[in-house]
């Protein structure tokens, strides 16, 4: 019979295969647009006015143009991902069922009236009582540390979970900056954990004034913290299967 820890495994690991799975899938917007293969759109390029004079019809840019969407279509991917194995991670770990670990808020940004949906949102008095004193006393120490004079009693933490930050959008900027302040009104501690290092540099600076921000390493740490569970450790025992979708993605559109 197996145990908790692998019968959550197998539950992450099933739910990261079918988020990668959509990568077979992927055909890039050009490729589309021109019938559907990597040899139509050369041939598309080939017969440009333009493209064919500045050497917008060489398998060099042709590359480059593919690059783009893919890449930002493989990080949509994996963000999904993280977002969906954080949530399991806390209901199966922390007793939470589903829909007690969603927020919705009607949120101002800008001239803009919005819902906003956390990604997770967990309420101390629903934790059990061993989760609930260490989740607590780690929000209680990041929000001393977001602000030298906390003016609100904490009900809960919540988060907006992203596998890296790269984007330099103002609007989702302003957003994110209203969810986090509506949290704080709300006695919620808002969270960002970032699971990489290579986040926009400028754009998290400026989150740090409004978010408790955690990359790398400290945002797996954060989530063995609150679960119990160490979520590195299972990418890490799983890393050969997880590359296989995104090298075999990237390999076939180099064909």
């Amino acid at each position: 019979m197996p145990s908790i820890r692998e019968e959550l495994d197998q539950r992450l690991y099933d739910i990261a295969m079918f988020h990668l799975s959509k990568l077979d899938a992927y055909v890039p917007g050009p490729v589309k647009k021109a019938g559907g293969t990597k040899r139509h759109l050369i041939k598309r390029y080939r017969s440009d006015p333009l493209f064919s004079v500045f050497g917008l019809d060489s398998p060099e840019y042709v590359a480059a143009t593919l690059g783009g969407g893919t890449a930002t279509s493989i990080h949509r991917k994996i963000g999904d991902l993280y977002e969906a194995c954080v949530k399991e991670i806390f209901v199966c770990k922390l007793n939470q069922a589903p829909e007690k670990i969603t927020y919705n808020a009607v949120i101002r940004s800008g001239d803009v009236e919005e819902t906003r949906s956390a990604d997770a949102y967990l309420q101390f008095d629903r934790l059990p009582a061993r989760a609930r004193s260490r989740v607590e006393r780690y929000c209680a120490g990041e929000l001393h540390r977001l602000t030298n004079n906390p003016q609100v009693t904490l009900i809960g933490v919540g988060m907006e979970i992203r596998h890296c930050y790269q984007t330099g959008d103002s609007k989702r900027t302003q957003a994110d900056e209203a969810m986090a302040r509506h949290f704080l009104v709300s006695g919620i501690l808002p969270i960002m954990p970032l699971f990489c290092n290579q986040s926009n540099p400028q754009i998290i600076q400026r989150y740090r004034s409004v978010w408790v921000v955690k990359e790398g390493m400290d945002s797996y740490e954060m989530i063995r913290v609150f679960s119990g569970y160490d979520f590195f450790d299972f990418l890490k025992r799983n890393k050969r299967s997880l590359k296989k979708p995104v090298i075999g993605m990237l390999r076939s559109l180099s064909k």
